[in-house]
């Protein structure tokens, strides 16, 4: 049996700011030293809020990654439009990266369309990433005090990452994550399994086997699968 614990805000934004803090390794980490074997209501309770001085940049900077990671569908319509704020349009990536849209943010609306949020499996991993380091920087940590939580407290999470793979339209195209199984092309291909298609400059075949080690070390092409919806 699954006992699910939830709490309600009566106020939207802290609400979402507190969605985002849960949603980094900072707080990940503080659940972990405590050895609690799961969150009661009197844990979720004692979880730290963003402090009452946190700097208004970082608050938007969270509560916008938070919001473009949730608001997926219309049932979030209310609450991006309650939410919404012109500082959002002033927001960039950490990074300049080709797989990231860099007209995102001054692209956001006051009404929620589903270009507002994310929904790229790279575009979704930068801005938790990013988040990481917001949560950090609004509670005071430094980087490398977050660099060490993350090598000492997360080795499966380390693994995870250096071994997913991303297409040049930031989707997965091979993972090792547990979480994510069925997600992109298994390590090896798999006898029997015909879903698969790859058009190069020397090879046009649909209806094969593959797998990542067939394909990691392409240089152009086009690799199809093809899903039962």
């Amino acid at each position: 049996m699954l006992t699910s614990v939830s709490t309600a805000f009566h106020d939207l934004g802290l609400c979402s700011d507190f969605a985002a803090i849960t949603a980094s390794i900072v707080l990940d980490f503080v659940i972990k030293t405590t050895g609690t074997g799961h969150v009661n209501l009197s844990y979720l309770h004692r979880l730290p809020l963003l402090p009452l001085n946190c700097d208004p940049y970082l608050q938007s900077a969270l509560r916008v990654r938070v919001l473009i990671l949730n608001c997926l569908t219309k049932h979030y319509a209310d609450l991006w439009d309650a939410l919404f704020n012109p500082e959002f349009r002033q927001d960039t990536w950490a990074k300049p990266d080709p797989l990231l849209a860099a007209w995102l943010f001054a692209d956001l609306t006051p009404t929620w369309s589903r270009r507002v949020a994310l929904r790229t499996d790279y575009a979704r991993r930068q801005a938790m990433v990013e988040i990481d380091v917001l949560t950090a920087m609004a509670f005071g940590l430094t980087l490398d005090q977050l660099c060490t939580i993350y090598r000492v407290q997360f080795p499966v999470l380390q693994q995870y990452e250096r071994d997913t793979w991303y297409d040049q339209n930031g989707r997965i195209i091979f993972t090792v994550s547990r979480g994510l199984v069925g997600v992109g092309l298994p390590r090896r291909k798999r006898k029997g399994e015909t879903r698969y298609g790859i058009h190069t400059n020397r090879r046009h075949e649909d209806g094969i086997s593959l797998g990542w080690e067939d394909i990691r070390d392409l240089k152009q092409g086009v690799v199809t699968r093809t899903v039962m919806d």
